[in-house]
């Protein structure tokens, strides 16, 4: 039975995670992809040919969720901003993902990327898509982790700048979808979208 106690409980948990929410909104790396962009991804890659999708970095806003909404897609969202604690470090992706996507934190692309590879390496997840910056395919570091897994590497170059949506300053970058084992682009290793 419901008390007032626990719907006030529930209420603040609510307006916690809300603040947190805004608050993080503020940070450089909050930034919203988009429509076309994901419209467009879906398309390339064929994202209705997986069951399993896991949106690890997407916000109560996220258009990756809105979309897969709107075709009825399954999958499991999380988040940095929430009150449970899913963290894209600690936290495990559904059982029988099919598909890892998503538009992540630009400064923690490092890290991103070698815990891609681990899961991939886990068999927790069999693919993935991840919406970086140009400037992922410079380093050394990034360089050798990518040859260690070209064979089933794609990456998808973006022709213009993404305005991604919701910064407080313009945030125009040049971006590429850096995607592993995506049966759609096996023959479509480089391409300019």
């Amino acid at each position: 039975m419901k008390t007032i106690a626990n719907e006030y409980e529930t209420l603040e948990a609510i307006k916690k995670a809300m603040a947190m929410y805004e608050l993080k909104k503020a940070d450089k790396d909050h930034v919203a992809t988009p429509r076309y962009v994901v419209e467009d991804i879906y398309s390339l890659i064929d994202i209705e040919s997986f069951k399993s999708l896991w949106f690890p970095f997407n916000h109560y806003d996220s258009l990756f969720k809105l979309r897969a909404d709107e075709l009825n897609l399954k999958y499991k969202a999380t988040h940095i901003f929430d009150d449970v604690g899913n963290d894209f470090y600690t936290t495990e992706p559904p059982l029988n993902c099919d598909l890892m996507i998503s538009n992540p934190p630009f400064s923690e692309q490092n890290r991103i990327i070698e815990r891609s590879f681990q899961l991939i390496g886990e068999n927790k997840i069999k693919s993935f898509a991840l919406l970086l910056p140009l400037s992922t395919l410079e380093t050394e570091k990034r360089a050798n982790i990518f040859e260690q897994y070209s064979d089933k590497l794609a990456i998808l170059i973006f022709k213009k700048r993404i305005k991604f949506l919701g910064h407080s300053t313009s945030f125009n970058r040049g971006c590429c979808w850096v995607c592993y084992n995506v049966p759609a682009l096996e023959n479509k290793r480089i391409q300019w979208v």
